[in-house]
């Protein structure tokens, strides 16, 4: 009996983050191989699966998207099996895969709270669907001096950090020199903070974090046209985020609204 398969293949499919710590391989157990992925980091990975079968057939089908947990070795993603003995055949993979859980459509109503210290006010120079960075994004610019403080907005873990960047200018271009903060949240979503000053941060990949925490330093990296945290929340998909808008505490945190550009806010909670 012939077989003729391909190795397998995982393509990340975000411009936006460095290579998953993930791995897609195959075991072959008589005439027959499993499909497995370990995922190393610290959240969900989706992973879509496009199989080219010949003789051989995937017991949990075909051209699908699976969720991967988080911190998880050997996850089965399907069993390729021979159909007709002796009739030779083989398989070959593609596949596209990104953080998160791409299949969640309905995050719940969330009230976040302002990304800075009580007692700070500071002002949304660019809000959502903005005309410089911000086209068809629902992300909001606070206008803040380098090394401001940096809250967490809600609680998480800590996905992904890169702070070794001390470049910037105006176009998106500098895009690549953005210094962040990735969270997940327990819905699915995750939270950016982007544009720290370089070794800014002052959490690591896989920190459990609480709402209000100090994560970090605002700064003036990447693409920016000056001092600012730029914030967004989303749910990533395969090839693309879908950022959301959301509420923000403001005032004495017994009020919420979508924050909007040109206004300050204060936060005394």
């Amino acid at each position: 009996m012939k077989f003729l398969f391909s190795a397998v293949l995982l393509v990340v499919c975000s411009s936006s983050f460095a290579q998953l710590k993930t791995k897609l391989y195959s075991e072959k157990i008589d005439n027959s191989f499993n499909l497995l992925v370990d995922n190393d980091e610290f959240c969900p990975i989706s992973i879509k699966i496009d199989l080219e079968l010949t003789n051989m057939s995937s017991s949990n089908g075909n051209h699908k998207i699976f969720v991967v947990p988080a911190k998880t070795k050997g996850f089965l993603i399907s069993k390729i099996q021979v159909i007709k003995p002796n009739g030779g055949g083989g398989y070959k993979t593609k596949s596209q895969a990104n953080y998160g859980d791409s299949t969640i459509s309905n995050p719940i109503d969330y009230n976040y709270s302002l990304p800075f210290q009580k007692g700070q006010s500071f002002t949304i120079d660019q809000g959502y669907n903005g005309t410089f960075s911000h086209q068809n994004e629902n992300s909001l610019d606070f206008t803040m001096p380098i090394g401001t403080e940096i809250t967490a907005a809600r609680d998480g873990v800590v996905v992904k950090v890169v702070e070794n960047n001390d470049q910037s200018c105006a176009n998106k271009s500098c895009a690549s020199f953005n210094n962040y903060i990735l969270i997940y949240h327990n819905d699915g979503t995750f939270s950016q903070y982007v544009h720290l000053k370089k070794e800014g941060a002052l959490v690591q990949e896989g920190d459990q974090i609480k709402e209000n925490d100090v994560i970090g330093y605002s700064g003036n990296t990447g693409w920016a046209n000056g001092p600012h945290l730029h914030f967004m929340v989303f749910i990533q998909q395969i090839e693309k985020q879908v950022t959301l808008k959301t509420k923000f505490k403001i005032n004495d945190g017994t009020k919420s609204e979508i924050l909007k550009a040109k206004q300050e806010y204060t936060r005394n909670y």
